[in-house]
This record gives C-alpha cells, sequence and structure tokens, in this order.
C-alpha cells in the first residue's frame, strides 16, 4: 500500500451548497511525482485531529488557494470587504502546523501553504505585496491562458547549502508566481531557502525539523512532471513521506 498524504481542503459557497474541495493539479502530482495516494481532510468548524489525520496519514500538504489568511492571524486590521477569505480553512490549517513539526510528519507547503507556515510560526506577511514600493506584481494576468498564468515568470536565488539547494541541485533557476501576499516578518524558527529578486520570500524550511518541512511560495504542482525542478521537490518529499511511513511499521 502507498503512503498517504493528507491534504485539508478548501471551503467555498457555491449556490446555497458549501463545499469541500482540493485543486486537481496537487493531486495530480502528489500521485504521479511523489508517488502517494492523496486524501482529503475537510475544514470543519470542529476541526479533525492531528491525532486522527495522523492514524491514517504519512505527510502532509498544505495547498494554495484563491482565498487570503485572515490578516488578524498576522496582527493586521481586518481586510476591506469583498476579499476573499477562508475563516474555516484558516481555522484548520494554522492549528495543524505546530501539530505536525512536534510530530515529526513530512511535509509541504504551496503558496498559501508557504503563508500559512509562517504566520502560525510567528510571521507576518504584506497582504498585498504589490502595493510594497520595489516589489514586482507576483500575481498572474487572469486574462491569459493559464498556460501562461502558470508559465515561468522570474528567478529565485537559491540559499547554497540550504534545503533546497540540496533537492534541485541549483543555486538559480525560474518558477511561476500567482500570489498577491508574501512574507514580510519570517517566523523565527524558518530559514529563508531562496529570494526572487525583488526580495520576496520564495521559500523557507523548518530549522532544526524532525522530518521534511519545506514551503515554497510558486507553485511547483502545476504540471510538475514536465518541469524538472518541481519533478525534484515532489519526489524529495514523497521519499521522506515513504520513510515516515516504514519508520512507523
Amino acid at each position: 500500500m502507498k503512503p498517504i498524504v493528507a491534504i485539508i481542503c478548501d471551503t467555498s459557497k457555491q449556490g446555497p451548497h458549501m463545499y469541500h474541495q482540493v485543486g486537481d493539479k496537487y493531486v495530480e502530482a502528489l500521485v504521479r511525482c511523489a508517488d502517494v495516494t492523496p486524501v482529503l481532510i475537510p475544514a470543519l468548524d470542529e476541526p479533525v485531529t492531528a491525532e486522527e489525520i495522523f492514524a491514517i496519514a504519512d505527510g502532509i500538504l498544505f495547498t494554495g488557494g484563491y482565498s487570503n489568511i485572515q490578516r488578524h492571524h498576522y496582527g493586521e486590521a481586518d481586510a476591506p470587504e469583498g476579499e476573499h477569505e477562508d475563516p474555516r480553512r484558516d481555522k484548520n490549517t494554522l492549528r495543524m502546523v505546530a501539530a505536525v513539526l512536534e510530530a515529526g510528519v513530512p511535509m509541504l507547503g504551496i503558496c498559501r501553504g508557504l503563508q500559512e507556515l509562517n504566520v502560525a510560526m510567528g510571521g507576518t506577511l504584506y497582504p498585498r505585496v504589490h502595493e510594497i514600493e520595489g516589489r514586482m506584481d507576483h500575481r498572474e494576468d487572469k486574462n491569459a491562458p493559464v498556460d501562461v498564468q502558470y508559465g515561468p515568470a522570474h528567478a529565485v536565488s537559491v540559499r547554497d547549502g540550504g534545503m533546497l539547494h540540496a533537492i534541485t541541485g541549483e543555486t538559480r533557476f525560474d518558477v511561476n508566481t500567482v500570489h498577491g501576499q508574501a512574507i514580510r516578518d519570517v517566523a523565527p524558527a524558518l530559514a529563508v531557502e531562496a529570494v526572487a529578486d525583488d526580495e520576496t520570500i520564495e521559500a523557507v524550511s523548518v530549522i532544526d525539523a524532525k522530518a521534511f518541512a519545506l514551503a515554497v511560495q510558486w507553485h511547483p504542482e502545476w504540471k510538475a512532471w514536465e518541469d524538472k525542478q518541481s519533478t525534484k521537490i515532489f519526489q524529495a518529499f514523497g521519499n521522506a513521506v515513504r520513510a515516515h511511513k516504514a519508520n512507523r511499521s
């Protein structure tokens, strides 16, 4: 039996009904590149406990999403009315980070997942990084074809000797960019693994983590099997999940 990776869902109201959902691109990347079985965890008002998740899962993926983390979680005033937020996801994911790290369960964060890791560990965010002087606009062009939206957009410089460097074997490569928020203050227990040329933090790892604990700001899940760096990230995560499953049994 392949190892299982849990994914906490987004919530979205469609018509009169609430849905728990995860983008297919994350599921496909886990199946095709990490060689694991994904299991979706609903974002309930009374969250599924870490113990219940760890009883079945050998790793956890914190995905990206269209919603933003509610600003009060990192000490900012409430967002303007109409900003897309997902309080139920926040309630489930932010409390899960500490439990994942304490239990030594491998974790990978992507985009919103990177921001969740940073906020949960005491860091802060720029609510709109494109409004900061000197920063580029990291958002996608929503009028462009999806392959263009998720195509290479800018380079990242990778910390020599860090976790991401060990995984990819590269100190600089191109990534896509599909985000409006970004790390401002890095949580004390995190190490910066990569930055963009405008100094936006693009990847972090957990210092002295018990297991694989990496998060990136870009979207390596997008056709991960067609991009060598993305493939390496998911393969490394999958290997860590397999090792954790082996140790558990």
